[in-house]
């Protein structure tokens, strides 16, 4: 028997009313942004980026830009929500078999790409049948390393099959966007490289001139006749400088400004005096700054004792205070926006308490010998008191400042004492985190837990959300506790500027954002 996922169609914008910005700034947790400037509805949006997409392959994409833009030109079969969950798209429902390795898709009915051909199943066989002979592309590599065939059934229902049930199948689904087949057959690459980008999104694409900007019309007709824009352009801009973003839209030349990372705190004084036109929107992110330890025999992070005095010799409220500007303390790997978290979780590692830290520490093993704390110099502020919080509990630690290639190689190796890096759980699903980094042990930790990895495991493979839920729930508790293979120093916040009066930019806590359903209301806009 199937478990058929009854879905209904989303309500694709809901306007958030949120404070002014230069004074407080709003919170959301991946909600939908507001803004613009006064009067009637303008014609034209311009957003801008912090960086610059590489390519138009929608089925190549690497950054937060570059799948904002595919998202607007093309559909995939599912809507990502961002947090675990999917909404119908191209395919109106979807159910699983038993085994967790066949996923069918039922189509909706009538949908056309910008070239007038109908979108049906051989639009998706298309397009996956690429994803299996193109390993290499970025949807392939990071979700469909299992992908094994994919069948049309009839016009409107297609089967992806697996290889290996895959919990986070969906998310893959969701970042696939499909490709007419007439007009692969017709162009191939070509369809990309000389932007001709035919797809069924609600937006058709004009022009993209690298390093500059993306441009967008709105399309005559959309499949969903309940949406349309205010907004009949879109210009996506890439500037990289902070100050120059901040300008054009304080000069009125930019209504949004939605860098990858957000803004920097030491950024946000150049927004007094403009609450009357824009607002600064806090975002608590599922992304993470953590702490990884070597747990090889040979290490003193081999002794739990020693693992939880680290980390408990750390004050990571005023990491994210007085280092960040700004964030979330955590109480372990997975975070308040995404699967696994806790919220009554307690953990002694997690707990601020140099006292006990040092008791643990005197009981442990541990001889004086020397621990190099890795990172680049994004984080050196960062590493620099993490050691001096150890040190001052007893630890003889250092902080070593290392190249991003040099830091990858020995994170690839083993050959480190502990590193801090940062990890984003992508579509705030622990997926690839826990099994990548976790299960897999890429990095070489050493840390080897069997209950660990079967809750991992279980997460990994089933495509029930609360099954997965639960699973990540029981693995979060375990790394946790045992401190290992890694601790959690902040959870990261984004802070985004949009002009009061624009509705329907969606800002995800797992970074991403999303302007497919950008709109215009007057009435937002500050008098």
């Amino acid at each position: 028997m199937k478990r058929a996922f009854a879905m209904t169609l989303a309500v694709l914008t809901a306007a958030t009313t949120l404070a002014g910005c230069g004074g407080s700034t709003s919170s959301t947790s991946g909600g939908t942004a507001t803004g613009e400037a006064a009067g009637a509805a303008p014609s034209t949006v311009t957003i801008a980026v912090s960086e610059n997409i590489l390519t138009l392959d929608p089925l190549d994409q690497n950054c937060v830009p570059g799948a904002a833009v595919m998202d607007m030109v093309f559909d995939a079969l599912v809507e990502d929500n961002h947090d675990g969950t999917f909404s119908p798209r191209l395919a109106e429902s979807w159910e699983v078999s038993e085994d967790g390795l066949t996923y069918t898709f039922h189509l909706r009915d009538g949908v056309t790409a910008s070239n007038g051909e109908p979108v049906n199943a051989d639009d998706v066989v298309t397009t996956y049948q690429r994803l299996i002979d193109e390993p290499g592309l970025v949807c392939s590599a990071n979700y469909w390393g299992d992908l094994e065939s994919v069948e049309k059934v009839d016009d409107l229902t297609v089967n992806i099959t697996l290889t290996t049930p895959n919990g986070a199948c969906l998310q893959g689904v969701g970042s696939a966007w499909i490709i007419p087949d007439e007009a692969w057959n017709e162009y191939g690459e070509s369809l990309f490289t000389d932007q001709i980008m035919i797809g069924s999104g609600p937006w058709a694409f004009d022009e993209w001139v690298d390093g500059q900007y993306v441009h967008l019309t709105q399309k005559d007709s959309y499949w969903n006749p309940d949406w349309s824009s205010a907004y009949s352009e879109v210009y996506i801009r890439f500037v990289t400088e902070a100050s120059t973003a901040i300008s054009g839209q304080l000069s009125g030349d930019v209504d949004a400004y939605l860098p990858t990372s957000g803004i920097s705190p030491d950024m946000l004084g150049l927004y007094t005096g403009s609450e009357d036109r824009c607002e600064l929107i806090t975002v608590d992110t599922s992304t993470i700054d953590y702490l990884g330890f070597n747990c090889n025999a040979d290490s003193p992070f081999a002794d739990i004792n020693v693992r939880k005095a680290f980390s408990m010799s750390i004050d990571r409220q005023t990491i994210v205070d007085n280092i960040l500007g700004g964030g979330l303390v955590p109480i372990g790997i997975c975070n308040s926006e995404s699967m696994g978290y806790d919220e009554t979780l307690t953990a002694e590692g997690y707990t601020y308490d140099p006292e006990a830290a040092k008791a643990l520490l005197d009981a442990s093993d541990y001889n004086g010998e020397p621990i190099a704390i890795s990172c680049t110099s994004a984080f050196q502020r960062i590493a620099l008191a993490v050691s001096d919080y150890a040190n001052q509990i007893g630890f003889n630690s250092s902080v070593s400042i290392v190249e991003s290639a040099t830091l990858s190689d020995i994170r690839a190796t083993g050959d480190y004492d502990a590193f801090i890096v940062t990890a984003m759980l992508s579509g705030s699903d622990p997926y690839q985190f826990l099994s990548f980094r976790v299960q897999s042990d890429a990095h070489h930790s050493g840390y080897v837990n069997e209950e660990l990895n079967a809750y991992i495991a279980e997460g990994n493979t089933s495509s029930d959300h609360d099954v997965r839920d639960e699973a990540y729930r029981q693995a979060n508790a375990i790394i946790a506790e045992e401190c290992a293979p890694m601790v959690s120093l902040a959870q990261l916040q984004n802070i985004m500027s949009v002009n009061y009066g624009i509705t329907g930019i969606k800002l995800f806590s797992d970074g991403f954002w999303n302007l497919t359903y950008i709109d215009y209301d007057p009435s937002l806009v500050q008098q």
